[in-house]
């Protein structure tokens, strides 16, 4: 027996039901809608209200650079809606400066950019002549000048001192593998040419040491040589050391 053909039967109603109990309330909708609005007008009030422009720079991790210097390189964002305001450019800019090994700009509410600093750190103190030291970080990095070094640097005389220099580049290898036991007793380096490192120690000793290569095996050349008594070694060739 064939069923009903009433599109109005109960199976029909069931299913107008069930279809309209799935659809969103109007009132969520309407909930929704009202979040979205707000939002869009927080949007706009932090994007345009005055109270959020870019008042101020503030600085801070300095020691080598003067505030003032950092502060000039976000004059340009001055005005801006502080949601707005370019972090990466302001960052970039800073980074190039000499002294800073890395920075983090971010917004401080409500009218504020905040630079956080990282300077470099002294590693060599390169007298320029003038008496007065380049300061030169463990990248062979200069960037600052002074005229009365700690003495927690390495006295290094070097022509030119930057990473891109061959000289510096085998300065840092070598100083970066000398024994404590030996660099306690360093008075300063000389490095002529990326093969020819000098160590300068106490009582006019010296050790040639020559490039950064072999450093291990330089060492423990150096260290039993000037034990014998030895005043001037040269370990350039840790195969073939010569003394005199």
């Amino acid at each position: 027996m064939r069923g009903s053909d009433n599109p109005t039967g109960p199976g029909s109603w069931r299913l107008v039901h069930v279809v309209r109990r799935g659809l969103p309330d109007k009132r969520l909708r309407f909930a929704v809608v009202g979040v979205l609005a707000l939002v869009l007008v927080a949007f706009a009030v932090l994007w345009a209200a005055p109270w959020f422009e870019v008042k101020r720079i503030e600085v801070e991790g300095t020691a080598v650079l003067e505030p003032a210097e950092v502060e000039a390189l976000g004059q340009a964002s001055l005005g801006d809606p502080l949601l707005g305001a370019d972090l990466d450019a302001l960052a970039s800019a800073v980074a190039a400066l000499a002294p800073v090994a890395s920075v983090e700009v971010t917004r401080s509410w409500p009218d504020a950019l905040r630079v956080a600093v990282t300077e470099r750190k002294p590693y060599m103190a390169v007298p320029t002549g003038e008496e007065t030291f380049l300061m030169v970080d463990s990248e062979g990095v200069a960037f600052d000048e002074s005229d009365s070094p700690s003495g927690t640097q390495w006295t290094v005389e070097l022509d030119d001192p930057s990473p891109d220099d061959l000289a510096t580049v085998e300065t840092l290898a070598v100083l970066e593998s000398i024994p404590p036991s030996l660099a306690d007793e360093v008075e300063h380096v000389e490095s002529p040419s990326p093969a020819g490192v000098t160590l300068f120690l106490e009582g006019g000793r010296t050790v040639t040491w020559g490039d950064g290569s072999e450093g291990e095996q330089k060492a423990e050349v150096a260290d039993r040589l000037l034990a014998v008594g030895y005043e001037h070694v040269d370990v350039s060739a840790p195969d073939a050391p010569t003394v005199s």
